[in-house]
């Protein structure tokens, strides 16, 4: 090879590496692969941030299900509402509603904090809603008595087979089934 052009390849490499930038289709490539990342996590980090909201009602229904049980050793008798049961639920809180069924629907639903009376096979229960009143599922608890046995029960709203966007509500019919598949 030429000595003239040994140099001039040479002086050519020592200016690329002095510039030291990127090539625009080195830059596509990073700004697509971000893009590609974000379009998959943002999914998955949104599903997480709703399950959490879902986690207050499942507590509170369950505190309200524990509260129950107390109240109805102490009592022989299920409570009427929460403020009865003395376990520090509030009856409406920025993603739900808690009390009787009839109780909630929109995001301005507040909840009136009353347990739903429920008919099981041999006895009788107390049934407390946590209504969504944003995109979120809905939660139903029930405390229950059965020829002198006790029990209780957490359900949540599953979504429809059929459609991934309806969402079938808890009734306490079905919430005291599964119990009974659970005992």
């Amino acid at each position: 090879m030429k000595t003239s052009l040994k140099y001039n390849l040479l002086q050519h490499l020592r200016r690329r590496q002095a510039e030291g930038g990127f090539t625009l289709i080195e830059l596509l490539v990073v700004i697509i692969i971000i893009g590609i990342l974000a379009a998959i996590a943002l999914p998955s980090f949104l599903n997480q941030a709703n399950r959490a909201r879902e986690s207050e009602a499942a507590n509170y229904v369950g505190a309200a299900n524990r509260g129950q049980q107390a109240y109805y050793l102490e009592f022989v008798d299920f409570a009427a509402n929460t403020t009865d049961l003395d376990v520090g639920i509030e009856t409406t809180t920025p993603n739900y509603a808690y009390g009787s069924a009839t109780a909630g629907g929109n995001e301005n639903t507040t909840g009136d904090g009353n347990f739903t009376d429920v008919t099981v096979a041999n006895g009788s229960g107390a049934a407390l809603y946590a209504l969504p009143k944003r995109e979120l599922k809905g939660f139903a608890g029930i405390a229950f008595v059965e020829e002198d046995d006790t029990g209780a029960n957490l359900c949540r709203e599953k979504k429809d087979q059929s459609n991934d966007t309806d969402v079938t509500a808890v009734t306490s019919e079905e919430c005291v089934d599964t119990a009974y598949d659970q005992l």
